[in-house]
């Protein structure tokens, strides 16, 4: 009997398997993706595929009050491996920003952050993202090679950015976070910065 059902489970996986079609714009996208340099293939995502990140993006509220719990990391987080940080994806604001050493410094939520603006390294962007899975890599190389891009793109886009005299800023970013942290101090690696336009 127990044979039988473990037959009946393969063949409604094999039948599955024989039906399934993958959507043809997806496979095709997917394929000329897989073309592109690391450079190209990160400049071609940030250009297209921002909103999809800012839709599952969380508030520093929301994950101050919820990263300890597992069912919020596996909810909201992702993890590139055993003993990995958690990578969280950030929306949200913060006044009173200045700006030293390259770096935007304020407190948001009563946590301290930190988003370098000219020296980004780590994989924080890459992973936060979900873009990349590192099976679809041939080698590890390759695999940090696009988060070299990553962080060169992002370089690109914020280096230069100023805060008003309000210091008034809202982003989008990445953060590692430990598990046993305690999140009085985190370091952000932005997508997206810009002032936060609001009327006096």
């Amino acid at each position: 009997m127990k044979k039988f059902i473990i037959c009946i489970i393969l063949a409604v996986v094999a039948l599955w398997g024989a039906f399934y079609t993958e959507n043809l714009t997806e496979k095709q996208r997917r394929e000329q993706l897989a073309e592109l340099k690391p450079d190209e293939l990160v400049g071609v995502l940030m250009r297209d595929s921002l909103s999809s990140l800012q839709q599952r993006a969380i508030t520093l509220k929301q994950l101050k009050e919820g990263y300890k719990d597992e069912t919020f990391a596996q909810q909201y987080g992702r993890v590139l491996g055993i003993g990995s940080p958690t990578f969280y994806m950030i929306k949200d604001e913060c006044g009173h920003a200045t700006i030293a050493d390259d770096e935007i410094h304020a407190v948001a939520e009563g946590i301290q952050i930190t988003i370098p603006l000219k020296y980004i390294f780590g994989n924080t962007a890459r992973e936060a993202s979900g873009w990349f899975n590192i099976d679809n890599f041939q080698n590890t190389t390759d695999f940090n090679a696009v988060s070299a891009a990553m962080n060169a793109y992002i370089t690109q886009q914020v280096k230069n950015f100023q805060v008003d005299d309000d210091g008034e800023v809202e982003f989008l970013a990445g953060v590692a976070v430990q598990n046993d942290a305690d999140l009085q101090q985190i370091t952000l690696i932005p997508y997206q910065v810009k002032t936060l336009n609001i009327e006096h």
